[in-house]
C-alpha cells in the first residue's frame, strides 16, 4: 500500500516538472503565401482596377420614404441598402422617413400612448402619421370614414392607442 502511494507521488512529480510541449508548426495550407521577387509585379494590384464596389454613404440623399432604413446597431436612419426598412407605425416603434426639406433620412420614435377610450386617441400627421393622445391640437377623428378621414385611431384592450389605415375605394 505504501509502495503504491510512493509511485503515485513520483508520477505526479514527474508530470508537474515536465517541460511544456513545443508549439506545432502550422499546416502548409494555412500559411500565408510568399512571393518571390520575380512574381512580385504579377501579384501587385492594378491601380486602375477598383478592389471592390464603393460602399454606400450614410448621407446619400433620399427621394421618398422607401429609400430610408434603420440600423439598430448605430440607432440611425440612412439610405444604406443593408438597413432594415420599417413598416408604417401602428402603435409604437421607429419610423424612418425622407425629410423633403433636407433630402435626408430622419428618424421618428413613437412611444406607446395610453388611453381610456377611442375618444382619447388621435392622429398626428407630422412628420409621418402616428397615434397621439387627443388634445386641442389633435382631435379624435369625426365624420364619415373614407370621406372625412382615411386614418383612424382606436383604444385597444391593452389600453394603447392604435393607428389604422382605412382601405377606401378610390
Amino acid at each position: 500500500m505504501r509502495r503504491g502511494i510512493t509511485i503515485g507521488l513520483l508520477c505526479a512529480a514527474i508530470v508537474a516538472c515536465a517541460p511544456a510541449p513545443a508549439p506545432r508548426p502550422a499546416p502548409e495550407a494555412s500559411r500565408a503565401p510568399t512571393a518571390s521577387p520575380a512574381l512580385a509585379p504579377a501579384l501587385a494590384l492594378d491601380a486602375a482596377a477598383p478592389a471592390s464596389a464603393p460602399a454606400p454613404r450614410l448621407d446619400d440623399p433620399c427621394r421618398r420614404d422607401a429609400d430610408c432604413g434603420y440600423d439598430s446597431g448605430s440607432g440611425r436612419c440612412g439610405t444604406d441598402p443593408r438597413y432594415n426598412r420599417q413598416p408604417p407605425v401602428v402603435d409604437q416603434g421607429i419610423v424612418c422617413y425622407c425629410d423633403d426639406a433636407r433630402s435626408a433620412c430622419a428618424r421618428l420614435r413613437v412611444d406607446p400612448v395610453p388611453c381610456e377610450g377611442d375618444g382619447s386617441c388621435a392622429v398626428d400627421p407630422s412628420p409621418r402619421p402616428h397615434p397621439v393622445r387627443a388634445s386641442e391640437a389633435h382631435r379624435h377623428e369625426r365624420g364619415r370614414r373614407c370621406k372625412d378621414f382615411t386614418l383612424a385611431t382606436t383604444c385597444e384592450r391593452t389600453n394603447l392607442c392604435t393607428l389604422h389605415r382605412l382601405e377606401c375605394p378610390r
